[in-house]
């Protein structure tokens, strides 16, 4: 019975002593600031949410060359949480072929030396190439639950400094002014929205990062846009697009 009491008084000891270096340990803990560069591709697209009834067909997708280059500052309040903020040069771009029924655009048909602008429902072949580069601001929440691994989950602003939307229609014809309006062959015709895309964009994002050695780490960031591309009375389309990209790349602990 003695050892039992023994035993009893030693495992008692060996807790109390336990819980008093945890609360060491949180009592000692100091926030501290952490910079990282950010570098990477972006993979994705300018696209609607849901597929519109006027696109009958994907005929070919492929990312445009979408490079990412930032910084990012963050503090780390507790053991595993924390928060960031960082600015970045993004390059967002994509381009598809598709084909379409009564596809409402706007569209300019050169022939010979005149030019002709028509708005109305267009059938046939569409090829659309967007390349759109920001200065994005990210902020998010910080989650490090060891050594290796680290989430982040937050927003992002983003300030458009160049802007690259264009593509061409062909094979098919348009209906000048609407559904009832004059036929019209279209053997080929471009259209170029660069002037109408927005200049300010904003999203979710959030994303993991695996550390892979003393200070870089390989990363994927999810960035996804909740404000149109273009106005609410821009007329070249019937739907609005979004920015919905993945950055693949890595980080470097500074």
């Amino acid at each position: 019975m003695r050892n039992i009491y023994k035993l009893l008084i030693v495992l008692m000891v060996s807790s109390a002593a336990g819980n008093l270096m945890a609360q060491d340990n949180i009592s000692t803990f100091k926030p501290f600031l952490e910079h990282r560069i950010v570098a990477g591709l972006n993979f994705g697209a300018t696209a609607p949410m849901g597929f519109p009834n006027t696109i009958r067909a994907i005929d070919g997708y492929w990312p445009e060359f979408s490079p990412a280059l930032g910084y990012e500052l963050s503090v780390r309040a507790s053991e595993k949480w924390g928060a960031a903020i960082g600015v970045k040069m993004d390059f967002k771009g994509m381009g598809t072929k598709d084909e379409v029924q009564y596809f409402h655009t706007i569209i300019t048909v050169q022939d010979g030396s005149s030019t002709g602008t028509f708005e109305g429902l267009f059938t046939g072949k569409n090829k659309t190439i967007a390349r759109n580069a920001y200065v994005t601001f990210p902020i998010s929440a910080v989650f490090t639950p060891s050594n290796n691994w680290r989430f982040s989950l937050g927003g992002y602003m983003a300030w458009k400094f160049s802007a690259n939307f264009h593509g061409n229609v062909s094979d098919g014809y348009i209906r000048n002014g609407g559904p009832t309006g004059e036929k019209v062959i279209v053997d080929e015709a471009t259209f170029d929205f660069s002037s109408e895309v927005r200049n300010f964009d904003v999203g979710f994002q959030g994303g993991a990062e695996r550390r892979v050695g003393k200070k870089l780490s390989v990363l994927g960031n999810l960035a996804w846009g909740v404000r149109p591309l273009f106005p609410s009375d821009f007329k070249g389309l019937d739907f609005p697009l979004y920015n919905v990209f993945l950055m693949l790349g890595v980080s470097y602990k500074i």
